[in-house]
């Protein structure tokens, strides 16, 4: 069981003669107190959109932003109901003038100089931000291994946010028994693999202590490159052909799509010549089911079928 600590003060303050809860919501290193819930919300990164659908909050977003791949089919009139997509994180000068109340991102990024900006001055303009737990390089530096609560984390802020406990509670028990299922048997055991995210030259990989190096674990894989510090790993493809995985794991992205990555490696003289490449033994899971969101579950279950369907003798 995790600790609730969604929040961290409550006081009430008068509203035109009314009664009103003020809420405090921790986001990393940051607190905002919110005198009501938001009502103008853009969520950044396809993470928090789909945390917003799955807690039926499709009517608080203005607009979302970056998807990295396809939003779920139960999700998607939800999506399509709201009224700006954004191909890529918005200019802060853009957000500015939606007059948005709440930014919500799934990658720190978004808060740099060069992106939105900082979260303390939307705080100082009135406008409430939260940064994903897993994010929180405070809490997660790259020597430290994210664990898999930070998704019930961000759900039962999110859901004392937005005044919908009920659905978060229900959502989390929902992923919780899922999990339990999906870790129960580990497929992987015994097993090793490389998680080829992108790249050509130098292919980039899960390293020790990220979401993608987790999901690996999940189902019992040993990650080719779980010693490397950090939440990614740039490899060589050298140390890729000495460990000879054999499952390699292919994560399916807009900008990196995995029938892509299967091809180069097919048609490499080398890479061709690994035992998984020349078996087949590929299993695709979109990119953001690699990620401590509401699919994360998903891509376990996804990563265990296939690891199934591929009927390794041990």
């Amino acid at each position: 069981m995790i600790t609730r600590k969604i929040l961290l003060a409550a006081s009430l303050s008068l509203v035109s003669g009314a009664a009103m809860a003020q809420v405090s919501i921790e986001s990393c290193e940051t607190v905002f107190d919110y005198a009501e819930p938001p009502a103008r919300a853009i969520s950044v990164f396809q993470q928090t959109t789909e945390i917003m659908l799955a807690l039926e909050l499709e009517d608080r977003l203005i607009a979302t932003a970056y998807l990295e791949d396809a939003i779920p089919e139960k999700w998607q009139a939800a999506y399509e109901s709201i009224g700006q997509h954004y191909e890529e994180v918005p200019a802060r000068e853009v957000v500015l003038a939606s007059d948005a109340d709440f930014l919500f991102s799934g990658f720190t990024s978004a808060f740099r100089d060069n992106q939105l900006g900082p979260e303390s001055e939307w705080h100082a303009m009135g406008v409430g931000t939260y940064l994903v737990d897993s994010e929180c390089r405070n809490k997660y530096p790259g020597d430290t291994r994210i664990p898999v609560e930070t998704i019930f984390v961000d759900l039962e802020r999110i859901g004392a946010l937005f005044g919908v406990e009920d659905r978060a509670d229900a959502l989390i028990a929902e992923l919780k028994a899922r999990l339990d299922a999906a870790t129960e048997h580990r497929p992987g055991e015994g097993l090793s693999a490389f998680l080829f995210d992108s790249g050509s030259d130098t292919p980039f990989s899960a390293g020790c202590c990220g979401s993608a190096g987790l999901l690996l674990e999940s189902v019992g894989l040993d990650n080719i490159a779980g010693d490397v510090e950090g939440r990614w790993a740039d490899l060589s493809w050298e140390a890729v052909v000495t460990a000879d995985p054999d499952v390699i794991v292919l994560n399916d992205a807009g900008w990196s799509t995995a029938e892509d990555k299967r091809a180069y490696m097919e048609n490499d003289p080398v890479l061709s010549e690994l035992a998984a490449v020349k078996a087949g033994r590929f299993v695709t899971v979109p990119f953001s089911e690699t990620v401590l969101g509401v699919r994360f579950v998903d891509g376990i279950e996804r990563l265990s079928d296939g690891l199934a369907a591929l009927d390794i003798a041990r």
